[in-house]
């Protein structure tokens, strides 16, 4: 009985991340390079923290090594395309105020300087989503059938989370960066002409 009323949790938890998930795909949400490194930290440590403490259980064979490579293989993959197609937009100056009011450090800006963008996937990051998710369901039908267990631990799904937002953060921190760097330049030479 407990064990029905824990996948019907784990459901619960899963169907919500999909809405939250997707709602963030949808809005625009600021852009803060050193929050958006966060999730991908959290998720990663607890993802291995989880295999590790579960290891008593978990016997890492080849097959689930190489179904793990495979899975975060596509994970970063997926998540860089998610970078690449993401777009941004300046903040105006009030939004720019009300975020930096609400900053944890103060609004003093970080290592990371103020808030100036804003960004959002939109419908193609959250058809990436379902992407990710069928390749996770796929991968551990696959693993299960190739008797590869440790496949289908919490510890290996959070660990293809953070790689995905890892992937994801990169790309699109290094586009934004090149923007902001296109942006520095325009201005100058329109007033050297």
């Amino acid at each position: 009985m407990s064990l029905n009323l824990q996948y019907f949790a784990y459901a619960l938890l899963g169907l919500a991340a999909i809405a939250w998930i997707c709602y963030r795909q949808m809005t625009w949400r600021p852009v803060d390079p050193a929050r958006m490194w966060r999730g991908p930290l959290i998720f990663g440590v607890i993802g291995a923290g989880t295999i590790v403490t579960g290891s008593k259980q978990l016997v890492l064979g080849p097959v689930d090594i190489a179904t793990l490579a495979i899975e975060l293989t596509l994970s970063l993959a997926i998540g860089a395309v998610m970078g690449a197609i993401a777009h941004f937009r300046r903040l105006s100056p009030q939004a720019v105020a009300a975020y930096e009011a609400k900053r944890v450090d103060g609004g003093r800006g970080g290592t990371h300087g103020p808030v100036e963008y804003e960004s959002r996937t939109g419908w193609l990051g959250l058809v990436l989503w379902f992407v990710l998710i069928a390749v996770r369901i796929g991968v551990d039908v696959f693993a299960q059938h190739l008797g590869a267990a440790a496949a289908l631990s919490s510890g290996v799904i959070l660990l293809v989370l953070a790689a995905n937002r890892a992937a994801r953060t990169a790309v699109f921190a290094y586009r934004l960066d090149r923007h902001r760097q296109s942006a520095r330049v325009w201005p100058a030479a329109e007033q050297g002409s």
